[in-house]
């Protein structure tokens, strides 16, 4: 039983075409649980107001660089733990698990001051001196509670590092789940506004994590062992979550620190009218796209512990498929996304100071189902690198990508001034960037 973590060791050690489906779906169901959070969260705050929206639109790229840095030390965890379990090494596997949360608690006493300190100055200065008051609202809570969000993404790498994707998409839902009920109550009944919305994701972190502990510390029926040994720093097991965690999270740092300059174009084109559109637009994209990002995760998991086996021809063979299936699912989406623009923008522009912009948002789905298809190479291919732990090149690319974006944005910017003229240069570039990681 997958309980005992046997049945999800001998998928992870088995056929890796079979682990990529095995994995994926669950994966998938986890993803869109994480990422229903930013939806529900918009869902509940557009009834306040395009201010509080685009509230959310210009705290997310450093929200998202905490998520990224969290699951990206959660995805080197994973790795690290896969490889281990493929090399028959356990004990080491359940050391990397425990260093993994030394190393949240290291990252979020360092950072979390930081972001404290330097809130208000950042977000005036990518543009939020309308809207300060709602952005500081909604980033304060967030940014204290940087431990929370680390911990839930290495707590998912952990669990998918010893095969039981179940399990990890279990505290993701339960996440999901938790933010949909406390919304309301924290923003309406609590009367706590766009604060209100932070607090509600806070403590669904903190819920879903509570879940991952107890299976480990309290019901012990897991495939990994959290010993107490392993508490001292070992930095061999650093090392091991770093070698693939490190780049990786940069790279999702580096796509939301260039995300600072984009939002920076959109707001000097449109306002931040504009910027709420944007942001929703995004958060759909994102949920299209977990196909390709759940076969990814895959790949981490499966290909990471054929890497400690040496088995390269089951690598090549579970990249492959995962590469045909990602397009093809993503092309039936966007398709999907094309069909119901109308219906999606008129969800989240309800609000009377929003509702002018249905159209303009109508457009930007269109043009943005262009890219989803061949954006799915980025996610795929990045996941390949970091299982056979080259995870540099994927950080490589994506800095190569979004250094075009952001030149092609200014220019779009100031020589047309057109949002339009905005969202087609993120979807040449785009499809450029999954070209280049293909």
């Amino acid at each position: 039983m997958e309980a005992h973590g046997t049945k999800g060791v001998e998928v992870l050690l088995g056929d890796p075409k079979k682990a990529v489906i095995a994995f994926s779906i669950p994966i998938a169901v986890a993803l869109f649980a994480q990422q229903s959070n930013n939806l529900i969260d918009s869902f509940w705050v557009t009834s306040l107001g395009a201010g509080a929206m685009a509230a959310l639109g210009l705290v997310s790229p450093v929200y998202a660089v905490l998520i990224g840095i969290g699951n990206g030390l959660g995805i080197g965890t994973s790795a690290a733990i896969a490889r281990n379990i493929g090399m028959g090494r356990s004990k080491d596997a359940g050391g990397i698990a425990v260093q993994s949360l030394i190393l949240c608690a290291i990252v979020a006493m360092i950072i979390t001051p930081i972001l404290l300190l330097t809130a208000e100055p950042v977000l005036i200065a990518i543009g939020a001196g309308p809207t300060i008051e709602a952005s500081m609202d909604f980033a304060v809570p967030l940014y204290l509670s940087t431990i929370l969000i680390l911990i839930s993404g290495v707590m998912s790498g952990i669990l998918r590092g010893e095969g039981a994707v179940r399990r990890s998409m279990y505290i993701q839902v339960l996440g999901a789940i938790s933010n949909l009920v406390l919304d309301p109550i924290f923003i309406y009944t609590f009367d706590m506004g766009v604060a209100g919305a932070a607090w509600a994701t806070v403590v669904a972190f903190g819920i879903s994590i509570l879940l991952g502990l107890y299976w480990y510390l309290l019901k012990k029926d897991m495939f990994l062992k959290l010993r107490r040994q392993d508490l001292r720093f070992n930095k061999h097991y650093q090392k091991e979550i770093l070698s693939v965690g490190l780049p990786q999270s940069a790279e999702f740092s580096v796509m939301n620190i260039f995300n600072v300059s984009f939002n920076f174009c959109i707001i000097m084109v449109g306002t931040t009218d504009a910027m709420a559109i944007y942001t929703v637009a995004w958060r759909i994209v994102y949920l299209l796209m977990i196909p390709a990002m759940a076969m990814g995760g895959a790949i981490v998991s499966s290909c990471s512990a054929e890497f400690g086996m040496k088995r390269y021809d089951m690598i090549r063979k579970a990249y492959g498929f995962s590469v045909k299936m990602s397009i093809l699912i993503l092309a039936a989406l966007s398709l999907i996304m094309v069909l119901l623009a109308d219906p999606i923008a008129s969800i989240f522009t309800q609000a009377p100071d929003m509702q002018y912009l249905h159209d303009d948002m109508v457009k930007l789905l269109y043009i943005f189902s262009l890219f989803v298809p061949i954006m799915s190479l980025v996610f795929v291919g990045s996941s390949l690198l970091q299982a056979l732990n080259r995870s540099k090149v994927a950080l490589v690319s994506s800095f190569i990508r979004n250094l075009v974006l952001a030149v092609l944005f200014l220019l779009a910017a100031h020589l047309i001034g057109t949002l339009p003229s905005l969202w087609w240069a993120m979807t040449v570039t785009e499809i450029f960037g999954g070209a280049l990681m293909g």
